[in-house]
Formats: C-alpha cells, sequence, structure tokens
C-alpha cells in the first residue's frame, strides 16, 4: 500500500502537462533566487565606493558570505525534502530570502552586508534539493534531462533579468530616492528592497497552484543520512569523481556568472545600463539556449543507450569552453570580447542542468535530496565561495591595471577546467558501472511495492 501523500505517479496527458507546470514554477523560484543571488555582482564597483570595499572583501560577499551557510543548510534540509513535503519547504525559503534580500538594502557597513547575504543564502538552501527530488518523481528517467535542464534555465533567466532588469534598475534607483523616518533610500539599497518584494507573489503562486509531488518509491521510509554516505562509499570513485570534477568545472562557471560583469566595466569601461543589456542577453539568452541543448542532448544519448549520457556531454562541453571564456577574459576589443563571453556562456549553461541530474541517475529516489545537498555543498563552496575569493585576490595582489581583473579570471578559469575535466575522465568507467548498480536496486524496488 501506498500513504497518501505518497501515491504512484499519475500517467496522461493532464498529468504530463501539470509535470511540467510544476517545473516551470520552480524554475521561476530558480530565476528569483538567482536574481536575489547575482544582482550584487552588477553593482559592486557602487557598493564598494560605498562602504569603502577591497577585491577581497567583495569576493567574499558574492562568495562565502552567501555560500558558506546556503551550502551547510542544504544538508538538513535535503533531510526534509526526502521525508516531508516539498512545496511549502520551497515557499518557506522563498520567503525567507527575498526578507534578507530586502534586508541588505539597509546594511550599514561590510559586516551587516556580509550578514545578510548569509541569511539569503540559508534561504535559497531550500530550494534545489527540493526542487530535484521533486522533478525526479514526476519525470521518467529517459525525460529526466530535458526536466532538469528547464528547471537550470532557472539560472540563465534568472540571471540574464538579473542583469538587464539590474541595469535599468540601478540606473532608475541612482536617480530616486524612497523617504524613511529615519533617511532616504536610494541607490543600490532601493534595488535591494526593490528585488526582495518579488518573493511575496512567488510564494503566493506556489501556495495555490502547486501540489506536493508523489513519490516513486511509495511508502517506503527514507534511509537514515548514514545510509547516503555507505552508498557513496560503494562507488566512491564515481561519485568523488562527480561531486569534486563537476564542482571544479563550476569555478569556471561562477567566474563567469558573477566577476565578467566587474571585469567589463573596468577594462572596457561600460556603463551599469550598458553592461545590463549586454550581460542580460548573454545570460538570459545564450544561457538559455545552453541548457536546452544540453538536455536535449542528454536525453538523446540515454536514448541510445548510454549510461553515462549526461558525463558525455558535460566533458565536451567544458572542453569547448576552455579557449572561449580565456579568450573572453583577454581581448582587447570590446565587441569580440562579449561574443567570445556569449558562446562561452553557452556552453557552460550546457552542462549546468547535467551536473544535478548525473547524481539523479546514480541515486535511489530516498536519498536524492541528500546526494543533491551534499553535492551542492562541495559545488558551491568551490563554485560561489572559493572561486571569486581566489580571482578577487589574485586580481588585488598578482595584477595591476583595469585588466588585472580579467587576467585574474584567465587564470582561474584554465586551471579548474583543465583539473576537473580530468578528475571526470578518471571516475568515467566508475560512474557507468554505479549507474547499472542503481537501475539494478530501482528495479528490484519497483518489483517489491507492486507485489
Amino acid at each position: 500500500m501506498t500513504s497518501p501523500t505518497d501515491t504512484p505517479v499519475a500517467t496522461g496527458k493532464n498529468s504530463s502537462r501539470y509535470a511540467i507546470y510544476v517545473v516551470l514554477v520552480l524554475m521561476l523560484a530558480y530565476m528569483l533566487s538567482f536574481m536575489d543571488r547575482v544582482l550584487i555582482s552588477l553593482m559592486i564597483d557602487p557598493i564598494r565606493a560605498d562602504l569603502g570595499l577591497g577585491d577581497t572583501q567583495v569576493g567574499l560577499l558574492v562568495g562565502f558570505g552567501f555560500v558558506l551557510l546556503y551550502s551547510i543548510m542544504g544538508i538538513p534540509f535535503g533531510a526534509m525534502a526526502d521525508s516531508g513535503n516539498r512545496r511549502n519547504l520551497i515557499i518557506f525559503g522563498v520567503l525567507g530570502w527575498s526578507a534578507a534580500t530586502a534586508v541588505s538594502g539597509f546594511a550599514a557597513g561590510f559586516m551587516t552586508l556580509l550578514a545578510a547575504r548569509a541569511m539569503v543564502g540559508i534561504g535559497e538552501a531550500t530550494l534545489s534539493p527540493a526542487a530535484y527530488s521533486t522533478i525526479a518523481d514526476r519525470f521518467e528517467k529517459k525525460r529526466l534531462g530535458f526536466a532538469v535542464s528547464l528547471y537550470n534555465m532557472g539560472v540563465s533567466l534568472g540571471g540574464g533579468v538579473a542583469m538587464l532588469f539590474g541595469g535599468m534598475l540601478v540606473g532608475w534607483a541612482m536617480k530616486t530616492s524612497v523617504p524613511l523616518p529615519w533617511g532616504e533610500l536610494t541607490g543600490w539599497r532601493l534595488a535591494f528592497v526593490a528585488v526582495g518584494l518579488l518573493g511575496i507573489p512567488l510564494a503566493i503562486l506556489m501556495g495555490l497552484t502547486v501540489r506536493e509531488a508523489p513519490r516513486r518509491r511509495g511508502n517506503v521510509k527514507a534511509p537514515p543520512l548514514s545510509a547516503v554516505f555507505e552508498l557513496a562509499k560503494s562507488h566512491k570513485l564515481a561519485f568523488g569523481g562527480v561531486i569534486i570534477g563537476y564542482s571544479i568545472l563550476v569555478i569556471a562557471a561562477y567566474g563567469a556568472m558573477l566577476w565578467a560583469p566587474a571585469h567589463f566595466a573596468r577594462a572596457h569601461a561600460m556603463p551599469p545600463a550598458q553592461l545590463g543589456l549586454a550581460f542580460g542577453i548573454i545570460i538570459g539568452v545564450f544561457g538559455t539556449i545552453g541548457l536546452a541543448i544540453g538536455g536535449v542532448l542528454s536525453d538523446r544519448s540515454a536514448k541510445k543507450g548510454h549510461a553515462d549520457a549526461p558525463v558525455r556531454i558535460v566533458l565536451g562541453a567544458a572542453i569547448i569552453q576552455f579557449p572561449l571564456l580565456l579568450g573572453g577574459y583577454l581581448v582587447n576589443d570590446t565587441n569580440i570580447a562579449l561574443v567570445l563571453i556569449a558562446a562561452g556562456m553557452a556552453t557552460v549553461s550546457t552542462i549546468g542542468g547535467l551536473q544535478a541530474g548525473t547524481l539523479q541517475i546514480l541515486t535511489p529516489a530516498s536519498m536524492r535530496g541528500r546526494m543533491t545537498a551534499i553535492y551542492l555543498l562541495v559545488a558551491n563552496m568551490a563554485g560561489m565561495g572559493l572561486g571569486p575569493l581566489i580571482t578577487g585576490y589574485i586580481s588585488e595582489h598578482f595584477f595591476e591595471g583595469p585588466s588585472s581583473l580579467g587576467k585574474a579570471l584567465a587564470v582561474v578559469t584554465a586551471v579548474s577546467l583543465v583539473v576537473g575535466v580530468g578528475v571526470i575522465l578518471i571516475a568515467r568507467k566508475a560512474i557507468i558501472a554505479a549507474v547499472h548498480d542503481n537501475d539494478r536496486k530501482e528495479a528490484a524496488a519497483a518489483a517489491l511495492i507492486q507485489n
């Protein structure tokens, strides 16, 4: 028997359409979370000037200040996603990170802004473990690549909207002031408050229209966290290769997302409105195209019987992006640099949805929330924590002039891509074996539930 909340997944056109609708709503949540996350990268120089910060401190704000608690809290939130109501968990997170974003606009200095960024991280930690678990329960494995990539379009669309809307918003906010009893709200502070308020209508939409997903595992109780670690230990090369290799690749991806606008502002003298338009198109359009292509290619490869379908696409995209990103950071011609960054962002985004998608085919349904959270812990600490901090440090201490940030980005990107691809190649055969083993276990579990 199955419990009322863990009923078998329904089939048919209506169910399929509703499943796609749920993913679209989750994508909107991801868009909003990414807007809250990357808006600061568009306002780095105004914030730095207002609060008197250096690049290393900025690296902490866009990196560890956000990602430390975001990554750590993903583990308990992942456990909640494996055993509790995932929709309600996401609604709680949306309201939490939106409130923290609004509070960022009232920061009095570096430490208070750092604390607000940490609270944004805690709120956003609820989303992806619950979302990936929900998507895996609503879609069959052969359609999972498309569904996960659709959700991950929230990164490219959210980043694109953040840049495009953020550029206009910053321009508007610099000329606008809202009177308050203790002063006035203007500039980057007003921009944070305005974006933070967007979480309220989204939370209402989710509460009214999204139902908790029925779990494919039936009424089987989620195993303890120790069982998740035992699974990883039994296939340590496979899980280690995916988690560590993908996490190293993420450093290059977040470098392009978080630091590239500041590089173009300094080295190419692009004002906020022009930056917003350019990176809105680069991240929003080219990033979304890359995600769609990645999902389609992975699903086609899976239908041909390739157990490591997402891994194949990840490796190819990582190799292609190497010359594109480095060229974009180092060439002096602004138009050529933007074209190279646009092409690089498309290949970066191609692998965006496939990283977590790989874990879904490696992990039983009852463990996916926590395994995803473990991956996000490592990936975000590397990509959003260590990467921006190292980039800022190298820019500040090893290079000089307007192009120092671009040179630092090129160094960090080159190292991360080479090492990440190497780690995944070493683990590839083990990944294939682990996928086959998980398929056998899931087939046996399904037979037990039916009997």
